[in-house]
């Protein structure tokens, strides 16, 4: 396509991996006892029912948060499903994967460029040095951006003397 010419995020190459991992969770678990035991989705829905109703009830909607899990926008029952949820819960209270991935980035894109979606695209073929704060697109294929080849670019920079910093906060 037009954005990844043909390359994928290294998070897409590992799905493989993540589906065939033998500790990956199959059914929902609900603890009982102090001990997370496997059940069916009515006995985890029905426990969810049983347990979150109340809070909603007696502390009000802003006691229950909302995540969103990712990506949000290539799933058409999240997007679909989501708002009424979000709607009928009537919490303040809603984050998703881009509440820590997308808002730097947005709000660095408002301040330095007047909108939160200027969000420029890197010219790294033409570029000698590259600061990249907050982010490593050799982990994330450019969570900060859309590089198609990344890594192959990177390489190609450095190998005409450019000069690539990463500031990533993760150990």
């Amino acid at each position: 396509d037009v954005l990844s010419h043909g390359y994928l995020c290294p998070k897409g190459v590992s799905l493989k991996d993540l589906h065939e991992d033998p500790d990956r969770l199959r059914t929902p678990l609900i603890k009982r006892d102090g001990v997370f035991v496997e059940a069916s989705w009515d006995e985890a829905f029905a426990e969810i029912e049983r347990r979150l109703l109340p809070v909603h009830r007696d502390q009000g909607p802003d006691a229950v948060a909302l995540t969103i899990g990712n990506p949000a926008a290539h799933k058409v029952n999240l997007l679909a499903y989501t708002p009424r949820l979000v709607k009928s819960l009537g919490s303040r209270n809603v984050m998703s994967a881009s509440t820590l991935d997308q808002m730097p980035k947005q709000l660095s894109s408002a301040l330095m460029f007047g909108h939160w979606l200027s969000i420029p695209l890197p010219d790294i073929e033409r570029c000698d040095y590259l600061l990249i704060l907050g982010g490593n697109p050799m982990v994330s294929n450019g969570s900060l951006w859309t590089v198609p080849d990344y890594r192959g670019k990177a390489k190609a920079m450095r190998a005409r003397g450019g000069r690539i910093v990463v500031v990533d906060p993760r150990r």
